[in-house]
C-alpha cells in the first residue's frame, strides 16, 4: 500500500485515478449512477458512482448486517474542482428519496454536535449531505464546544450502527434516551485542496479522517444536454422496498435486520486482508509515521461495509457476501486509502513552518518534481529568508535537489521523484 521511503523522497506515491472497473458497482449503485450520468451537464462517473453508494448505504439502513454485524453506514468525501459537477450526485439522491417517500431522511448541514443528535433521536437512518465540505470539516478544527461536539458525535454515531447510542438529556427532551442502532450516512463534496487544508494532526489522529472515504475525482471535460427525465421505475421500486423496511422499523422499534450470507471464498479474502493490515500496521508503528497508521487502522472496517453494500446492490432480496464482492472492495478501499496517504503527507504538519516544508515538497510531487525558484515562492507566499530556510531544511533531509541556471534562476527538484 505504501511507499514508505523506499527510494524516493515521499512516504507514499499517487495512485492515481479510479479506474472504470473500481466504479462499477452491478445494479442497485449502477442503476443510481447511470441516472445521475444521464442527466448531469458535467457527467463525473467517479462522482455519480460516490453518490450511489451513499444512497445505498443510507437506504438499507438498519435493515442490514453481515455475519459479522458489520452496518453499511459510510462517510464519503467526493473532491473535485469547481465545474465539475458535484451537485449533480446530491440531487440525484434527494430526487430518489423523494420519489420512495423517505425527503425527510435526508440533511444538508449540522450547525453543532447537539443538533446532530436531534435530527438523530427524529430519524436515527440519516443521510447528512454537505456540500463545501472542508467548510464543515474545518468546524471542527476549532476550539468551541460546538466544533468538538459535532465532531465527536459523528465519530461515536459510525461506531454505534451495530449498538446502541446515548443521547444527551437536553436531546431527549429532559430525558437519558437511547437510540438503538443508529445509522449516520455521511456525503460530502468540495474542492481537494481546501479540504485538506482544513486538516491537522487532532482531526485525523483522533479518528474522523480515518473513518472517511476521500476520493479526488478527475475532469473528465465532457459535457451533455441532460434531459429531466423521471426516475425508472425499476429503481424507484426497489428504493422503496428498502425504505419500506426502515419506516417499519420506525413503527414498531423492532430491529431485525436481514443477515447477508458470506461464502467461504469471501471469509478467507477478509481473513488474508485483516492479516496484511495488521503488519502494514505495525511498520507505520515502527517508523513513527503516526498520521499514517491513524487513517489505516479501519481499512478492513470500510472493506467490510462495502462488501455488504455490494452485495445489497446485486440483490436487495437475498444478498449474499461473495469472493467477487470482498475482492472489489478490497481493490476500491486500498486505491483510495492509498490516495488519501498520498495527499496528507502534504498537509498534516505539526506547525506553519512544518506546513510550509509539506506545501513546497507537494507543489514539486504534483508537478512532476520539478520547479523553479519564482514559482514555487510565488505559490508559497513567503518572503526571501523564510524561503531559505524551507530549502535548507529540505537539503538537509536530502529530500531536493537544487541546480543554479543563472544568477537569479534555480530548479530545484524532489529526489527520486516517484
Amino acid at each position: 500500500m505504501a511507499n514508505l521511503n523506499e527510494n524516493t523522497a515521499l512516504d507514499f506515491a499517487n495512485p492515481g485515478p479510479l479506474s472504470h472497473e473500481l466504479l462499477n458497482v452491478p445494479g442497485l449503485v449502477n442503476d443510481i449512477k447511470n441516472h445521475t450520468l444521464a442527466t448531469s451537464y458535467s457527467p463525473n462517473e467517479t462522482l455519480a458512482t460516490l453518490g450511489a453508494l451513499a444512497m445505498v448505504a443510507h437506504l438499507s439502513g438498519r435493515t442490514y448486517r453481515d455475519a459479522h454485524g458489520t452496518r453499511t453506514n459510510l462517510y464519503l468525501v467526493a473532491l473535485g474542482e469547481t465545474g465539475i459537477g458535484k451537485d449533480e450526485p446530491r440531487r440525484t439522491n434527494r430526487k430518489l428519496a423523494e420519489a420512495c417517500g423517505s425527503s425527510g431522511t435526508i440533511a444538508d448541514a449540522m450547525a453543532s454536535g447537539e443538533a446532530l443528535e436531534e435530527n438523530i433521536l427524529r430519524r436515527p437512518s440519516l443521510l447528512l449531505q454537505a456540500d463545501e465540505v472542508e467548510t464543515f470539516i474545518g468546524a471542527m478544527r476549532g476550539q468551541s464546544k460546538n466544533a468538538q461536539g459535532l465532531s465527536d458525535r459523528m465519530r461515536r454515531l459510525f461506531t454505534a450502527s451495530s449498538g446502541a447510542y446515548s443521547l444527551r438529556a437536553k436531546a431527549a427532551n429532559g430525558e437519558g434516551a437511547i437510540v438503538n442502532c443508529p445509522h449516520l450516512t455521511f456525503f460530502g463534496t468540495g474542492v481537494p485542496d481546501a479540504f485538506y487544508d482544513t486538516l491537522d494532526q487532532r482531526t485525523v489522529i483522533n479518528g474522523l479522517f480515518g473513518r472517511c472515504l476521500v476520493v479526488k475525482a478527475q475532469d473528465e471535460y465532457r459535457t451533455n444536454a441532460p434531459v429531466d427525465t423521471p426516475l425508472p421505475a425499476s429503481l424507484v421500486r426497489t428504493a422503496t422496498l428498502l425504505a419500506e423496511r426502515e419506516r417499519k422499523i420506525d413503527a414498531t422499534d423492532v430491529i431485525e435486520p436481514i443477515v447477508a450470507a458470506e461464502t467461504p471464498e469471501a471469509a478467507d479474502a477478509l481473513r488474508r486482508s485483516a492479516e496484511s493490515l495488521m503488519a502494514l500496521r505495525k511498520r507505520l508503528s515502527d517508523m513513527g509515521l503516526t498520521s499514517a497508521r491513524a487513517l489505516v487502522v479501519r481499512v478492513n472496517e470500510k472493506v467490510a461495509k462495502l462488501a455488504l453494500i455490494y452485495a445489497i446492490s446485486m440483490d436487495p432480496e437475498k444478498p449474499v457476501v461473495t469472493r467477487e464482492a470482498v475482492e472489489w472492495a478490497i481493490s476500491f478501499v486500498t486505491h483510495i486509502t492509498k490516495e488519501m496517504l498520498y495527499e496528507a503527507q502534504f498537509h498534516i504538519a505539526e506547525g506553519k513552518f512544518d506546513a510550509l516544508l509539506k506545501r513546497f515538497v507537494g507543489l514539486l510531487a504534483k508537478n512532476g518534481g520539478q520547479l523553479d525558484r519564482r514559482t514555487l515562492i510565488k505559490n508559497l507566499h513567503v518572503d526571501h529568508n523564510t524561503f531559505k530556510r524551507i530549502t535548507l531544511t529540505l537539503h538537509m533531509c536530502d529530500m531536493i535537489e537544487e541546480e543554479q541556471l543563472s544568477c537569479r534562476r534555480s530548479l530545484f527538484t524532489l529526489k527520486n521523484a516517484a
